[in-house]
C-alpha cells in the first residue's frame, strides 16, 4: 500500500516539475514528504533498505508522471492555461501557513521568531522576482543539435536545474527555459514513442546531469536545513511567494469562462495543499479511515 502511495507523490512531484514555474520541492512539501525525501537521498549508503523503499516508488511515479502526463499538460497548457496555471497558484498559496509555522520554530521546537529570518525571506524573494522578468525560452525555439559542445551544456545545464528543482519555490523547468534546453527535453520525452533514438540521445546526458544535481541539491539543503532552519524556511518562503509572479505571467487573468473556472481551481488547488499540510486534518482523517 505505502508503494502505492509514494508512487502517487511521485507521480504529482514529476508532473509539476515539468511545468515552468512549478516547482517540484513545493509539491514535496504539499504531500508533507520533503524531509524524507531529502534525509533518503543523503544517507541512502547509510540506511540503504529503507532509502530504496521510499525512493524507488518515488522514482517510478516521478517517471509516470513525466513521461505520461507531458502530452496531457501540453494539451491542458495549449487550451486552459488560465485553470491550470491557477490550480497551481492555488496549491502554492495553501502551503504558505505551513511553511510560517516552521519558520516560526527553533531548532528545538520552541515558537520563537528569528528577526534576521526576514534577510533570506526578502533576498529570495527578489531573486524569484527578478527572474520572472527574464526573457525565457520561447516555445518556438528549435530543439538544439546533437553534438559533443551541446550534450555537455544539457548535462550541466539540467544539473543545474535539479539543484534548484529540489529546493520548493524554485521551479527546475524554468530554469532549464532560461538556459534555452526547456524545448529540447520537454520535446524528447513527449515524443519518445515517435524517435526514440534521437529522444534517448538528449535525455540520456540530460538525466546524467539531473541525478548529479539532485545529489549535490540535496546535501546542500540538508545541511542549511540542519543548521540554519528557520533562516532556511524563511528563504524557501520568499522562494514560494516569488515564484507567484512567474506562474501568473504565464497566465494572466482574464474575466471570461476560463477565469471562472480559474478561480475555482485556484480555490481547489488552496484547498488541497491547505489539506495536505495541515497536521490536524490529516490525523483526523487518519482516525477516520481507522474507525
Amino acid at each position: 500500500m505505502k508503494f502505492i502511495i509514494y508512487a502517487i507523490y511521485g507521480c504529482i512531484i514529476g508532473v509539476a516539475n515539468i511545468i515552468p514555474g512549478v516547482s517540484g520541492g513545493t509539491m514535496a512539501v504539499i504531500l508533507n514528504i520533503y524531509d524524507k525525501l531529502i534525509d533518503s537521498v543523503i544517507n541512502i549508503k547509510k540506511h540503504f533498505k529503507d532509502s530504496l523503499l521510499f525512493l524507488i516508488p518515488v522514482a517510478v511515479g516521478g517517471a509516470l508522471g513525466i513521461f505520461g502526463f507531458a502530452k496531457l499538460l501540453e494539451y491542458l497548457l495549449q487550451h486552459f492555461p488560465m485553470p491550470t496555471f491557477f490550480f497551481f497558484i492555488g496549491l502554492i498559496l495553501g502551503t504558505v501557513p505551513m511553511i510560517f509555522k516552521k519558520v516560526m520554530l527553533t531548532k528545538d521546537g520552541q515558537k520563537k521568531f528569528n528577526i534576521y529570518s526576514i534577510i533570506p525571506f526578502i533576498i529570495f524573494f527578489g531573486i524569484m522576482i527578478a527572474l520572472s522578468f527574464f526573457n525565457t525560452e520561447n516555445s518556438s525555439t528549435a530543439q538544439i543539435q546533437l553534438d559533443l559542445i551541446n550534450w555537455i551544456y544539457l548535462f550541466f545545464g539540467s544539473a543545474l536545474a535539479a539543484m534548484c528543482m529540489i529546493i520548493p519555490g524554485v521551479s527546475g523547468s524554468m530554469i532549464l527555459m532560461i538556459l534555452g534546453l526547456y524545448t529540447t527535453v520537454l520535446g524528447s520525452v513527449s515524443h519518445i514513442a515517435d524517435d526514440f533514438i534521437h529522444s534517448a540521445m538528449i535525455l540520456l546526458p540530460a538525466g546524467l546531469g539531473i541525478i548529479l544535481g539532485l545529489l549535490a541539491g540535496a546535501k546542500l539543503i540538508d545541511i542549511c536545513l540542519k543548521k540554519f532552519p528557520q533562516m532556511t524556511f524563511a528563504a524557501i518562503l520568499g522562494l514560494m511567494l516569488g515564484s507567484l509572479l512567474s506562474i501568473y505571467n504565464n497566465s494572466a487573468f482574464q474575466f471570461n469562462i476560463q477565469g471562472v473556472i480559474a478561480l475555482f481551481t485556484l480555490l481547489l488547488g488552496f484547498a488541497v495543499a491547505f489539506v495536505f499540510g495541515n497536521d490536524s486534518i490529516k490525523e483526523k482523517l487518519t482516525k477516520k479511515r481507522q474507525n
